[in-house]
């Protein structure tokens, strides 16, 4: 069996068939047109593939690259090209009906509510993780709207439950799955990062590139500046351009040009011009027989033509559906809000990151300068008013001041701060040291003392510009700059 030749200089093992890979990018950047090569591939060498396709576009992989001929033997369920319609309540049904015809096919969900498709895509994916046991790949159009970051809802816990189950142990059954994304950073990321293979085309906005960031640390040791550099590569990628990550062997790491596609891209321009409704698919009469041959007697009622629910019941049905539909409208309306503010959120943390690693250094600075240049021998800046002016500017003369000097001479000891002045004047005090050691020191003198006298007797002499306090730090302290002490001992 020959691997899976999705560009020029790039094909992928067959046991790709097998891996969760995931294809992330901007739209319009070529997510679907790339994946849609590597479905060709697998059905090429008969490998047999479903796709979850919520926005009606995947019935292409029927016809030619040119719409004029014949494509691949791929079942559509719902939407406009169906060949068969889809069920609701007949998902798990269906599902198993696939397994045991194993047929490859498409399910539309563009024509139904989102409440709708959801309980389609969680009965369906449980119930083909229990039955199948033969190689097959599934792929999943829009991955972020059955495995949202942020679900909402019972509905959507749902749904995203049943897809962390089928990407996570769908291996055990011999499944693999493709994502889809052009919102990286609303796809759940516990999913995201079940990945074996991320397929990054251009990518822009920052709380995208941080989920990617996310999984490329999980697994590479590489230099953070050398990925920085990688991550701001990715708004350069050309349509249909991407890197190649698989970090596992056979290891891939690549930036490849996908191949053009053997079957039709139905994009935007096509489906609202008029060649949309002359488009012929390739006949597939035999895989639906065979699928309604497993599916059993209630297949006699699932045609495209004709009903047998009374008309006036499908008239309050079509109205009840046109009502779903506008409230989906209005929760994705509010969802891409919800999204938006994600996005600024994501943005403000990212500057508040970069300026806490510049506080950081200016810390370090700080300190090392206070070690190096106590506060006292910094330069004073003298400012009178008869210093001259050049223009408008006022000229300031920088004057280095000496410190003046404090002489202390004889202090009593039988308070805490003649206490600690005793230490001091015996250079325990010359340096920076921490209160506990201050309280130490003064212990050793065989004189009981407590950190809150000490440090009380502390802030007094700080008053008094005997003792100095780390600006960079309050809990050190040392004698205070030009203090000098006499020969004379301390009282009694």
């Amino acid at each position: 069996m020959s691997d899976l030749r999705i560009s020029a200089d790039l094909s992928l093992p067959i046991e790709a068939a097998t891996w969760v890979i995931s294809y992330l990018a901007k739209r319009g950047a070529g997510k679907t047109y790339c994946s849609s090569d590597q479905a060709e591939e697998m059905l090429k060498v008969n490998i047999p593939i479903v796709v979850i396709d919520g926005m009606g576009i995947w019935w292409g992989l029927r016809v030619s690259a040119d719409g004029r001929s014949p494509g691949l033997p791929v079942v559509v369920f719902g939407g406009e090209h169906a060949d068969l319609p889809l069920i609701p309540e007949k998902a798990t049904e269906m599902a198993k009906a696939i397994v045991e015809s194993n047929i490859s096919c498409v399910l539309d969900l563009s024509g139904l509510s989102k409440r709708l498709s959801r309980r389609i895509v969680s009965d369906f994916l449980d119930e083909l993780y229990k039955l199948n046991r033969v190689v097959r790949h599934v792929y999943i159009e829009e991955a972020d709207l059955w495995a949202p970051q942020r679900p909402i809802g019972s509905e959507q816990d749902l749904c995203l439950s049943a897809v962390d189950n089928f990407v996570r142990r769908g291996g055990n059954h011999n499944i693999g799955c493709t994502l889809i994304t052009q919102r990286s950073a609303v796809l759940n990321k516990d999913i995201l990062t079940q990945s074996d293979c991320l397929v990054i085309l251009r990518t822009l906005a920052p709380q995208d590139k941080k989920a990617i960031q996310t999984w490329v640390e999980e697994q590479t040791d590489q230099d953070k500046t050398a990925l920085k550099e990688w991550y701001d590569s990715l708004k350069s990628l050309k349509n249909g351009e991407a890197w190649v990550w698989h970090p596992e062997p056979p290891m891939i790491y690549q930036k490849v040009m996908f191949r053009q596609r053997e079957t039709f891209h139905a994009t935007r321009e096509f489906i609202r011009s008029p060649m949309a409704s002359k488009i012929t698919l390739m006949g597939v009469g035999e895989f639906v027989e065979r699928f309604k041959k497993v599916f059993g007697s209630e297949t006699s009622q699932m045609t495209l033509k004709g009903s047998i629910i009374p008309e006036d019941v499908q008239k309050r049905l079509k109205f009840i559906g046109e009502q779903l539909v506008e409230k989906d409208k209005r929760v994705e309306s509010l969802n891409a809000k919800v999204e938006e503010l994600t996005g600024l959120e994501a943005i403000r943390c990212d500057q508040l990151e970069q300026a806490h690693e510049k506080l950081k250094k200016y810390e370090k600075f700080s300190e090392a300068l206070a070690e190096l240049l106590p506060i006292s021998n910094i330069p004073q800046v003298s400012e009178h008013g008869d210093v001259p002016s050049v223009g408008l500017q006022k000229v300031i003369r920088v004057v280095d001041v000496p410190a003046v000097k404090k002489v202390i001479g004889s202090f009593p000891d039988d308070t805490m701060r003649g206490k600690v002045l005793t230490v001091a004047k015996k250079g325990k005090l010359d340096s920076w040291r921490k209160l506990d050691e201050i309280v130490k020191a003064v212990e050793e003198e065989h004189w009981s003392a407590t950190s809150a006298e000490v440090n009380n007797a502390l802030n007094d002499l700080e008053k008094q510009g005997l003792i100095a306090k780390k600006h960079t730090d309050r809990n050190y302290y040392c004698l205070a700059q030009g203090v000098v002490f006499t020969s004379k001992e301390a009282k009694s």
